[in-house]
């Protein structure tokens, strides 16, 4: 089994129950639940009525029905998820809050998102960056987004001890134990897979910077456990083409 074949496998089996284990997570590990977390990310998010937006990894399209729920305008916002059983859940989600259908989900890789250069004006993606390899992911947002477009991302953070050979060993040991008591094997293998995506700060500005964006900030929330690494909460924006 390969890893995209993996993930699929162990988000499909969390489906039904994603939100509700998202909000136990992060309370747990920073102190805040999965609508605070979004809410941090997308809060000052400006949009208009004509705007085509999309939310890559979406999972049960919990962001396209919080931008509806907190009244935030848009023509279009697409949701894009690999796992097609997170989908599923979005989509009887999204019924049971009678959302109108200017919400669209496809299935579909980050890698490799099908869609034409330029069509969508603002790009979000939180709390699965870890799970991608971030140069292909910011290569397909540059694709996807306008000139001028922005992107806001979510996820968690690294420290620059993480990138000592020892230290990684540890943390991916740790992950994976947690998880493995905690949920399953397969879950396990998952987020410990994913420690070596985990980026600092600088690491995250360097490599947005060198994909053609500009205006980068990157804020850290501060955890409120001292054994967890801060969330980090990312806005950029795609060069204007000369």
């Amino acid at each position: 089994m390969n890893e995209q074949e993996h993930i699929i496998e162990t988000f499909s089996e969390m489906a039904l129950r994603y939100e509700k284990l998202m909000n136990s997570e992060l309370s747990r590990f920073w102190g805040i639940d999965y609508y605070g977390f979004i809410a941090e990310v997308l809060g000052e998010t400006k949009t208009s009525a004509t705007d085509n937006i999309i939310d890559i990894a979406t999972g049960t399209s919990f962001i396209p029905r919080f931008l509806t729920a907190e009244k935030k305008a848009a023509k279009s916002i697409t949701g894009l998820d690999l796992t097609y059983d997170m989908l599923l859940n979005g989509k009887k989600l999204l019924a049971e809050e009678g959302n109108s259908g200017h919400i669209n989900l496809v299935c579909a890789s980050a890698h490799a998102m099908p869609f034409m250069s330029g069509s969508f004006d603002i790009a979000i993606c939180c709390l699965a960056t870890h799970h991608m390899s971030v140069t292909h992911l910011l290569k397909e947002i540059h694709h996807a987004i306008k000139p001028g477009a922005t992107f806001y991302i979510g996820d968690v953070g690294g420290s620059v001890k993480w990138k000592i050979g020892f230290v990684r060993v540890i943390i991916k040991a740790l992950a994976f134990l947690y998880f493995l008591f905690t949920e399953n094997y397969s879950r396990a293998k998952a987020e410990s897979g994913a420690v070596a995506n985990v980026m600092t700060s600088k690491e995250w500005h360097n490599r947005i910077k060198e994909n053609g964006f500009e205006n980068i900030s990157i804020r850290e929330i501060k955890s409120s456990r001292f054994w967890t690494p801060n969330p980090v909460i990312i806005h950029a924006t795609k060069r204007m083409e000369e």
